[in-house]
């Protein structure tokens, strides 16, 4: 009895392992997601960066920072 809980045990464990980790096309698509977001913030950054500061300035006034 006790060898059959302790396979129990290590099946349960690989399993456990196994479902941790991430597949590798959900990585890569989340990486790309994030890598898309960022490389977006900073095209914004760099064209539109005055206009966001003045928007940003004006939301100041809305919420009373």
């Amino acid at each position: 009895m006790a060898s059959q809980s302790g396979m129990h045990e290590a099946d349960a464990a690989r399993m456990m392992a196994a479902r941790e980790r991430m597949p590798a096309a959900v990585r890569f698509s989340v990486l790309a997601a994030v890598g898309l977001a960022l490389a977006g913030a900073l095209y914004l950054i760099a064209v539109r960066g005055e206009a966001l500061l003045v928007d940003l300035s004006a939301l100041q006034r809305i919420f009373c920072f």
